[in-house]
């Protein structure tokens, strides 16, 4: 098992940005950055008892329970300093793409006094059990997935129970739906990226709605949605008006196959296969999402339809096919923030410590990603499309391997058994 005794070495610049612009006291901040460490490197869970055990000094576990649950540093605000400064380690250029990626997952949770909980479908049961829902907002930014946020669903009914109501009066929180809290987390966006960047939001056929699209355009970015098949477009004559209206289930098969294309996209891994697909589009206007650009894909694998919706009426068919295959990324970080970084598995009873357990596994993700970015230099200031940081796997055994040269560094100036530690660093290096 690892043991944190110090921040390794070029990470240091990493936490103050936190500390300093996060709004972290000193005590607060001697309990943060041993928790997100441990987050990063643990070979064990990530409750308070497991980060205790990794962390090397003085402090009571009492005190890093309370920090971990009771504690009111802002994690929403620390987790946007943290993304943002990984965000400068890029150095992107006027115009670049980057894309935002919204999504919703969940988790069951056994425990019948933990907070908030509510009815969540899984595959593996036949009926909804008591689980969290969560929203999560990634950037993906030349290859490269940043965590920006995570809100936690807090259900009408349990809002609407005593410990709700006390949780509201001392919070000012109140029901808010998935998409609700979508709008919010783009309100959190940089405004000026609008200038700077060309930024698009990815999202699914859940988000394809009358609250979250316009408040895409609202803030001056462009979507690209999977609608769904039963929505309806009122076509754009060419001569400007509107046409006739259509269902989009209905009239894909035909426009595809008498006006579609064949088209080669990129492999979405290195050493892939290109993907074939039959590509359509038309100009049109949809209820509550304005006038957009609807493109029919066809896969020919297997030949599965998709339709997606597009407020960028700049881009091609092609292109808005190309973005739209980039939101799966958001669904592989989910899957490696639950299986590497202990994402919802906590036990924490009350709604502040679930929300800092969820936080800290995303900053956890951000310090793997900021440890690979100082690591790769100038090659990560490079434009480019495909991804570039190896998987959380790969990642968490490249930090394990400088925390394990810190604490060699550091047991060799204290000159004690060189001969173990000249042992101990050969088989670093074999490893």
């Amino acid at each position: 098992m690892l043991t944190i005794g110090e921040i390794p070495s070029g990470l240091q610049p990493f936490f103050e940005a936190c500390r300093r612009e996060g709004g972290l006291s000193q005590p607060q901040f001697a309990h943060f950055w041993p928790a997100v460490l441990a987050f990063a490197v643990s070979f064990r869970g990530r409750n308070a008892c497991e980060i205790y055990a990794c962390v090397q000094n003085d402090t009571q576990r009492q005190k890093l329970n309370d920090f971990l649950t009771q504690s009111p540093w802002d994690g929403r605000r620390v987790l946007a300093v943290a993304c943002l400064f990984a965000f400068a380690l890029l150095k992107l250029k006027r115009g670049e793409e980057l894309f935002v990626l919204l999504d919703g997952t969940q988790k069951l949770k056994r425990g019948k006094t933990i907070e908030a909980l509510g009815k969540v479908k899984d595959a593996t049961r036949k009926y909804p059990a008591p689980g969290h829902r969560y929203l999560i907002v990634y950037l993906r930014v030349r290859g490269i997935m940043l965590p920006w946020s995570i809100a936690l669903y807090l259900p009408k009914t349990w809002l609407a129970s005593a410990q709700g109501k006390a949780h509201a009066a001392q919070t000012g929180a109140r029901f808010k739906t998935l998409n609700e809290l979508a709008v919010e987390a783009l309100a959190t966006l940089p405004t000026a990226w609008k200038r700077q960047y060309r930024v698009t939001v990815l999202m699914d056929s859940g988000f394809c709605n009358k609250v979250v699209c316009p408040a895409v355009r609202a803030a001056g970015f462009h979507f690209v949605v999977a609608a769904q098949s039963s929505r309806t477009l009122v076509k754009s004559r060419h001569g400007g008006g509107a046409g006739k209206t259509i269902k989009l289930s209905r009239y894909a098969p035909g426009r595809l196959k008498f006006h579609g294309q064949d088209v080669q996209l990129p492999p979405k891994r290195k050493g892939g296969q290109p993907r074939a697909f039959r590509l359509a589009e038309v100009t049109g206007w949809m209820k509550g999402l304005g006038v957009v650009k609807c493109v029919f894909s066809r896969r020919k694998s297997d030949g599965s339809v998709l339709s997606i919706v597009s407020s960028d009426l700049s881009r091609s068919a092609r292109e808005i096919a190309l973005a739209y295959g980039w939101r799966w990324e958001i669904e592989v970080a989910i899957k490696g923030l639950k299986g590497r970084l202990g994402l919802g598995s906590y036990c924490q009873r009350y709604v502040e410590g679930a929300v800092h357990h969820l936080q800290l596994s995303l900053l956890a993700h951000l310090l793997l990603a900021v440890s690979e970015l100082l690591r790769s230099g100038t090659a990560a200031t490079t434009r480019c499309d495909a991804p570039q940081c190896p998987s959380i796997s790969q990642l968490q055994d490249r930090l394990r391997a400088r925390v394990w040269r810190s604490l060699l560094k550091k047991l060799r100036q204290r000159r004690s058994a060189p001969n173990v530690i000249r042992h101990l660093y050969r088989a670093l290096k074999a490893s």
